[in-house]
């Protein structure tokens, strides 16, 4: 298995993001790695005067400056790459394994996959960040993941796989096909799930599912924008940033 990692780590301590933050980025369906940059410095508030380092307003990585492939096979992982697109926003943002030969893109597992298949590749996925994270040069920041659509089903399988790791997962309209027999994961993990009422590729009933196990944490925060469909809106940032005080 191959994961492609594009990322921006401060080495030096003082100078990392707000709350001594690291975001933990998975993009959705048929997407890729800059998906999820553009969304974290959204968030983090990056700006036009980014782009003398690489960066678009958007936070979106110039090509070829700042992707590395990291290879894992069970529970291994290497080193990520580290970029200097800003020394506000310390994340490392992930590639799925899988790409789509003829229309492009990735995906963390197959469309229509069975639920047992789709829990094995989160697990395998899983291990192989969380052993990439056991390092000194993460331990001293606060982990954060988030995940969009497949990533953010992948962000919550992290969570329930392995409780004690990340600090906050924030859910951006993830699948949650299969986990309605499932155990809310007993962690001390804040979640941010989000929503939007127009949103028709994820089912009400997996829409629901995922309210009824996050809540039952007590440590979730549920948001949902009116008329938004399978997206991510202004709004949707803004109240992430406030919801990790940034």
């Amino acid at each position: 298995m191959q994961l492609g990692i594009t990322g921006n780590i401060d080495s030096e301590e003082g100078v990392s993001s707000p709350n001594n933050l690291l975001f933990l980025g998975f993009h959705g369906y048929g997407n890729d790695e800059s998906e999820m940059v553009r969304i974290i410095n959204a968030i983090c508030g990056t700006n036009d005067a980014d782009s003398a380092n690489g960066t678009n307003s958007y936070g979106t990585s110039a090509p070829d400056d700042n992707t590395a492939t990291a290879s894992s096979t069970g529970n291994t992982a290497t080193t990520p790459v580290h970029s200097p697109i800003t020394r506000r926003t310390n994340y490392l943002s992930f590639r799925a394994p899988h790409a789509r030969p003829y229309i492009g893109g990735h995906y963390w597992y197959p469309d229509g996959c069975s639920v047992s298949e789709r829990r094995r590749a989160c697990t395998e996925i899983g291990d192989s960040v969380v052993k990439l994270l056991d390092t000194p040069a993460f331990g001293r920041f606060r982990k954060v993941l988030i995940g969009f659509s497949q990533g953010g089903y992948l962000s919550y399988r992290m969570v329930a796989e392995h409780p004690d790791v990340f600090d906050a997962a924030i859910l951006l309209s993830p699948s949650f096909k299969g986990e309605a027999a499932s155990e809310p994961p007993a962690t001390r993990t804040r979640f941010a799930l989000c929503y939007g009422t127009a949103d028709h590729t994820i089912p009400a009933a997996d829409q629901q599912c995922a309210r009824a196990k996050l809540t039952a944490t007590g440590n979730c925060t549920v948001f949902e924008y009116p008329g938004m469909a399978h997206a991510v809106c202004d709004q949707e940032i803004a109240d992430l940033r406030a919801w990790l005080e940034l």
